[in-house]
């Protein structure tokens, strides 16, 4: 079972999963009749309003076994039910009268003239938080660790409290798990809605977990990425790393194209391997750039990003999915006899579809990246650090970058986290040269270490 970040495309089985557990755990059709508006409700001011703060816990072949979803904001949170509210009040009315069964209509009865009465008060502060586990994932070590991913989660953007309500039918044994869990019983009310259905009586507690998870400071950062290694370009790609390392020590990570241009390959020049090899026995990340970094016998695709943007190297634009797949195959073929390690996948040009993610997880890739985001695979958190990078393929980018520079240095150069991706023909441009020479010193004064992607994600 895979613990993640939400997706767009999860939203319909997170709203089946509402449904199928609404009533104590079972189905809610014998109580309300009306899925669509039972998980509108309770769902979709989480999935749609903030959908970063929500987790999954995906099975088999991509199937959800559960989520857990919070809300930060009250403001987004009420601002959205204000937002769709008379939509479903309008069909609520209608179909009260010309659709519902009589167990539907009573549902909402008590909701209009008992729910308010029947709900415990909820705390002022904190981040409100939703779960629900279908039955083949309840009682296993998952549950905990999907919570306890959600609260650490919740620490690392600074959350101390977190609440919830949830309905119990056994008040001893919900004590014990709720300690288990960590949280303490704030208010308890008894609900009349499962009258009906149920004898005995029924409760709605709200769980309250004060815990600071605010994770201890770590020492700021310099992602490093170092692109387009092969036999053509070892020897820069050698100097970069002296250059950049000698002024701001650490680990970086060596982008490698196993099979350059379709020219040649890595594994028939021993030059290339002896380096390789050393660095991967030094420490330093040996990622896996495309296979060939080139669009030969691919179609043409869009003209801004295959030509434009990437002047035909962006090998995995628009990449049918088992194409994509049987290319990183191919590579992490080599890195398995060479015995390096194989963390993670940087696209040409950063440029992928979006589906490929899932599939990289599966294969065992801890990273990949876009321009301006570093997403942890298998979760899919993503942490936002823009690249220092520069384009200097005809005069006037040249100019443009030597003005970007210092821009990009001003908004992304005093983060924690600071990501710099150099191209081999980088140091070869005097004013880059000495930009790269300025800011490494700097950062290095400020107590910054360079660290590859791989090293960042574990860490």
């Amino acid at each position: 079972m895979l613990i993640r970040y939400y997706r767009a495309e999860d939203r319909d089985q997170i709203r089946h999963i509402c449904a199928e557990t609404g009533f104590l755990g079972d189905p809610i059709d014998p109580l309300f009749q009306d899925r669509e508006l039972f998980a509108d409700f309770l769902t979709a001011p989480y999935t749609d309003a903030e959908p970063e703060n929500c987790l999954v816990l995906e099975g088999d072949e991509g199937r959800l076994l559960g989520y857990i979803m919070g809300s930060r904001s009250s403001l987004k949170h009420l601002g959205y039910l204000a937002y769709r509210f008379p939509g479903w009040i309008v069909k609520l009315i209608f179909r009260y009268f010309f659709k519902y069964e009589n167990s539907s209509r009573k549902y909402i009865r008590w909701l209009l003239f008992q729910g308010r009465k029947e709900t415990p008060a909820a705390p002022a502060q904190g981040v409100h938080f939703h779960i629900n586990l279908l039955p083949e994932a309840r009682g296993l070590s998952v549950g905990k660790r999907l919570f306890d991913t959600f609260l650490d989660r919740m620490g690392e953007l600074g959350e101390k409290n977190v609440f919830g309500q949830v309905v119990v039918k056994d008040e001893r044994r919900s004590a014990r798990m709720f300690a288990y869990y960590g949280f303490k019983l704030a208010d308890r009310k008894e609900v009349t809605k499962f009258k009906a259905q149920r004898k005995e009586p029924v409760y709605l507690c709200n769980l309250v977990q004060e815990r600071d998870r605010t994770p201890p400071p770590r020492a700021p950062r310099l992602l490093l990425s170092l692109h387009d290694c092969h036999p053509g370009s070892i020897h820069q790609i050698q100097e970069q790393l002296e250059f950049c390392l000698s002024r701001c020590p650490g680990h970086a990570s060596i982008l490698v194209i196993p099979h350059y241009h379709h020219g040649v390959r890595v594994e028939d020049s021993n030059e290339t391997l002896a380096l390789l090899n050393r660095w991967n026995k030094e420490g330093h990340d040996l990622a896996i750039h495309g296979l060939y970094h080139d669009r030969k016998d691919l179609p043409n695709g869009s003209w801004l990003w295959t030509k434009f943007y990437s002047e035909n190297e962006a090998e995995f634009f628009d990449l049918p999915i088992q194409e994509a797949i049987q290319r990183l195959s191919k590579a992490r073929a080599i890195w398995g006899r060479q015995g390096w390690r194989a963390s993670g996948f940087v696209a040409p040009g950063w440029l992928y579809s979006a589906s490929l993610e899932r599939e990289l997880a599966k294969m065992g890739f801890t990273y990949t990246c876009t321009l301006r985001d570093l997403i942890f695979l298998p979760s899919g958190k993503k942490e936002r650090a823009w690249a220092g990078t520069y384009s200097l393929r005809s005069g006037w980018r040249r100019a443009l970058a030597k003005g970007w520079h210092p821009l990009w240095k001003k908004v992304w150069g005093g983060s924690s986290v600071v990501r710099l991706s150099l191209h081999p023909r980088d140091l070869e441009v005097a004013f880059v040269r000495k930009q790269l020479a300025v800011f490494l010193d700097e950062l290095a004064a400020r107590g910054y270490g360079s660290c590859s992607y791989a090293d960042h994600v574990q860490s």
